[in-house]
């Protein structure tokens, strides 16, 4: 087995990994770099050079950073992902189509592949690289770990995942039924230079907003659109407290699609108690809003409508919870949006922010989730650190000191080559 990680190794997000034999090749993952990264995009002709000899590319989520290269990839090249995935990046990239050209990228997406959890694929059927998903839970829905079995050996590859969301009571169970020891763990470490930002359980944050909602009429909330525990936290502390869940058509779309995957499974992803928000100044509309109270998710792209709505729904403070990470906010700094810090800004002092007030929680693995993975799966040959910023490392973790930490550069360790970049 010979496993190349091109990027991700020296920074949070971008991931590229490749895994091959002597006959058969595939990329986990194909992510663009996060905005305000200062790696180099790759053009069109460098991905396209990366990929057209790879017999499949497997995405583990629908996040940007994971998927964002998948229209540069060569038409013959296979790309596997998650149904809801898929789902879920025709509704965004469809109507951005409306705004900025997207064919491209939608002739691809209706093309791609999609994989089950727990069923392996045979990758070209070659019977050289076996991969298969199990779910995790993470801010995107639809996430997944992979499994990589080749001959004897045995990779196990995260993706992005956390134990403190919805589904994250499954995480050891699925690790020790159905993984067991692995020769090669491939692990995020993004909040490994976060360590003082503590992990709220999905379920407080929940809690949380349904106090805010008992104090206040009107409130919006900056998150990811896509974020489904989030939404789903959102929408059963309106049902709880009485209030109105407004959501645009995107977002209504958004829930559709959850419903459609996750409602089946549980309740939590049923989204059946929302107000569509077609024209905000109608009468009829406005006598409503004014009379239940709302929380409303919002997006950058939203602010002239935000603007319109401060005005005219303004017989009590309206207040804004930010759910978000908070680096995002500081204009000018590596990964910060002017978009998010403008929408900050019309709120004035009635912010009640994220992580500080118990309103956000990280989508990531905390330090004690992270050493329970390695525990669990036990890497005979050693543990790839990724999706992590240069100047933080995994062997700072006193628990982890008996495994072999492999660090940028070039391995060999019996069957198994590894180059780290």
């Amino acid at each position: 087995m010979k496993v190349i990680v091109h990027r991700g190794g020296q920074q949070v997000g971008g991931t590229i990994i490749e895994i091959s034999t002597d006959n058969c090749k595939v990329f986990l993952d194909l992510g663009s770099s996060l905005y305000g990264s200062k790696s180099c995009e790759l053009s069109r002709s460098k991905v396209r050079q990366l990929t057209r000899d790879a017999d499949a590319i497997f995405y583990s989520h629908s996040h940007t950073d994971h998927v964002g290269l998948f229209h540069l990839v060569p038409e013959n090249v296979p790309q596997y992902i998650g149904s809801a995935s898929r789902d879920l990046l025709l509704h965004t990239y469809t109507a951005l189509d409306r705004h900025i050209d997207k064919e491209e990228s939608l002739a691809v997406l209706k093309r791609m592949r999609t994989y089950c959890v727990g069923t392996p694929i045979d990758v070209a059927s070659k019977g050289e690289i076996i991969i298969t998903p199990y779910l995790v839970s993470h801010s995107a829905y639809d996430s997944y770990m992979l499994k990589v079995e080749v001959g004897r050996v045995k990779l196990l590859y995260m993706g992005d995942f956390r134990q403190h969301g919805y589904l994250g009571k499954g995480l050891m169970t699925t690790l020790k039924k159905y993984i067991g020891e692995v020769d090669l763990l491939i692990i995020e470490g993004t909040l490994l230079g976060r360590r003082d930002e503590l992990p709220l359980h999905e379920s407080v944050i929940k809690t949380n907003i349904c106090h805010i909602l008992m104090q206040h009429k009107y409130v919006f909330a900056l998150c990811s659109s896509t974020h489904a525990d989030r939404l789903a936290s959102f929408h059963e502390a309106c049902r709880q407290t009485g209030r109105l869940f407004l959501v645009d058509s995107y977002l209504k779309g958004v829930m559709e699609i959850l419903t459609k995957y996750g409602g089946k499974h549980s309740a939590l992803y049923r989204f059946d108690r929302f107000f569509e928000l077609i024209n905000y100044k109608a009468p009829r509309v406005q006598r409503k809003l004014r009379r239940e109270g709302f929380l409303m998710p919002i997006r950058a792209s939203m602010i002239d409508k935000l603007r319109g709505m401060l005005k005219l729904y303004n017989d009590e403070e309206p207040w804004l919870i930010y759910s978000m990470w908070r680096g995002y906010l500081t204009k000018g700094a590596k990964y910060g949006s002017e978009g998010l810090a403008d929408i900050t800004a019309l709120f004035g002092e009635h912010i009640l922010e994220g992580t500080k007030d118990g309103l956000h929680t990280s989508g990531h693995a905390d330090i004690p989730t992270l050493e329970k993975v390695c525990n669990a799966v036990h890497p005979r040959c050693g543990i790839i650190p990724i999706h992590k910023e240069p100047d933080t490392q995994l062997e700072s973790l006193s628990a982890l000191c008996s495994y072999r930490i492999l660090r940028v550069g070039y391995w060999e360790i019996g069957d198994i080559t590894i180059s780290i970049s």
